[in-house]
């Protein structure tokens, strides 16, 4: 290939594609999630939203007279979804939304997942979320990848993908 080709092929390359260096995905994914929490309180203005920075949870109070301390054990029903604009579920523990995505749900029983709150037995945003709620809410914890599956895919939850678990606190039984 002669020199002035090439150089018009290298000109070309970087007039199209201006940005070779990647995008910081958590960057992108905040975006996403801010967006959505903002599209939510819009719509629901008496939606509550606790944050501590990586983990947001957008939610309808119950008793906010107790809260949730690591060792308790806390009780809910979850949904597990992609943060984008149709609502994909990828788990959850209600079997009526189970039902009507069809999810396959092998022989999961569909009772409140009880948790020991700070046990490290969830997601990391999971695990954060939860010290959040209060008996009887109903809300989202929201997080990006790096507290969720990170890099790798899970299913039909793709690589670097910030997640929704829309949550209803059953009880939360103090240590």
């Amino acid at each position: 290939m002669n020199r002035k080709l090439f150089t018009m092929l290298v000109l070309f390359a970087a007039l199209a594609f201006p940005s070779c260096g990647e995008e910081d995905p958590v960057e992108k994914q905040e975006e996403r999630i801010d967006a959505y929490i903002k599209a939510k309180m819009t719509k629901n203005p008496g939606m509550k939203l606790s944050s501590d920075g990586n983990v947001h949870y957008l939610y309808t109070p119950g008793d906010t007279t107790v809260s949730v301390s690591a060792g308790d054990s806390v009780y809910f029903y979850y949904a597990g979804t992609l943060v984008t604009d149709t609502m994909r579920y990828f788990d959850t523990n209600e079997k009526a939304l189970a039902d009507a995505m069809k999810l396959n749900t092998g022989s999961k029983t569909f009772e409140p997942l009880g948790v020991t709150a700070g046990s490290g037995s969830l997601l990391p945003g999971l695990d954060i979320g939860l010290k959040m709620t209060h008996p009887g809410d109903r809300g989202d914890i929201i997080f990006n990848s790096d507290l969720g599956f990170g890099n790798r895919a899970n299913g039909i939850v793709p690589p670097l993908s910030p997640l929704i678990f829309k949550v209803t606190i059953v009880r939360i039984r103090k240590k």
